[in-house]
C-alpha cells in the first residue's frame, strides 16, 4: 500500500514538473496578459473610437427609415386618447335611465273644518299638475275599554267578583237601560281618547288576567275630511311630503281599498 502511493505521488510531481515547463503546452501564466497581447497579429490596424464617433453610428442610420416607420406605428398604437370627457360624454350618453315608480294612491288626513282652510291655502301655493279629491272621514271621538255581557246582570255580578279578585277597582257596570242592547250588563273599564291609549291599558290588563276585554268606538263623528291623489310621480310625491311636514299631526298613507 505504501508503496503504490509513493509512485502516485511520484507520477504527480512528473507530470505537475512536465506542466510547468511546457512539455504538455502553454503554462496558464502564458493564458494571460501581458503574452496573450505579445500574440496579436497586425495590432497596429487596430483603433480605438470614441463614444460618439459617427462611424459607430452611421450603420444604425442605414436602418433609420425602417426604425421610424416602427417607431411612428408603435407610437400610433399606443396614442393616448386626448378626447375631453365633456366630448365622450356626450359622444357615449348614459343609458336613460328607469322612470321612477309612480304611488297609486295617496291619502293625507284627517282634518276638521279649520284646519281644511289652512291645508287649501298652502296645497294651491304647489300648483301641483295631480288634483287632489277629498273624502269624508268618520273618526271616533272616544274608545272604551270593556268586558261584554255574559249571562245577564247574574253574570256581570260574578265577572265583578273576579275584576275584585284580580285587584281590579276602577270599572262600571252598565245597566239593562242602556241604549245599545250590545252594552246591556257589559262592564265598562275606562274611556280614552285615542285607540292607541285604549290598547296600552288592554295591554296592561292582561298580565293581571283579565283577557276579555274588547275596544269600542263611541261618539262617532263625520266632520273631518281627507284628500287622496292618484298616480303620484316622484316630484309631486316630493312636494307632498313637505306639505305634510307644516301639519306634523296629520298622517300621510296609502288610500284604503
Amino acid at each position: 500500500m505504501l508503496k503504490l502511493l509513493f509512485w502516485l505521488l511520484l507520477i504527480g510531481n512528473a507530470a505537475l514538473f512536465a506542466m510547468q515547463r511546457g512539455y504538455l503546452g502553454a503554462t496558464a501564466a502564458e493564458r494571460h496578459e501581458p503574452k496573450r497581447l505579445a500574440q496579436q497579429l497586425h495590432p497596429e490596424t487596430l483603433t480605438i473610437l470614441p463614444a460618439n464617433s459617427e462611424k459607430l453610428v452611421t450603420p444604425a442610420k442605414a436602418d433609420a427609415p425602417d426604425a421610424a416607420v416602427a417607431t411612428a406605428d408603435i407610437a400610433k398604437d399606443r396614442k393616448p386618447d386626448a378626447t375631453p370627457p365633456e366630448t365622450k360624454a356626450a359622444a357615449d350618453p348614459d343609458p336613460v335611465a328607469p322612470p321612477a315608480p309612480v304611488v297609486a294612491c295617496t291619502e293625507m288626513g284627517n282634518f276638521n273644518a279649520v284646519e281644511v282652510r289652512k291645508f287649501d291655502i298652502q296645497l294651491s301655493s304647489l300648483n301641483l299638475a295631480i288634483k287632489p279629491t277629498t273624502r269624508s272621514v268618520q273618526e271616533a271621538a272616544s274608545h272604551m275599554v270593556y268586558i261584554p255581557s255574559q249571562d245577564g246582570k247574574e253574570g256581570a255580578e260574578r265577572k265583578s267578583a273576579e275584576l275584585r279578585r284580580l285587584g281590579i277597582q276602577d270599572f262600571y257596570v252598565m245597566p239593562e237601560s242602556q241604549p245599545n242592547p250590545a252594552l246591556r250588563w257589559a262592564i265598562s273599564l275606562g274611556v280614552f281618547k285615542t285607540e292607541e291609549a285604549a290598547k296600552a291599558y288592554i295591554g296592561r290588563l292582561i298580565p293581571q288576567g283579565v283577557r276579555s276585554a274588547r275596544i269600542m268606538a263611541r261618539n262617532v263623528t263625520s266632520n273631518k275630511q281627507a284628500y287622496q291623489w292618484r298616480n303620484v310621480d316622484a316630484a309631486t310625491k316630493t312636494a307632498l311630503d313637505g306639505l305634510k311636514a307644516k301639519f306634523p299631526n296629520q298622517e300621510m298613507r296609502n288610500c284604503p281599498g
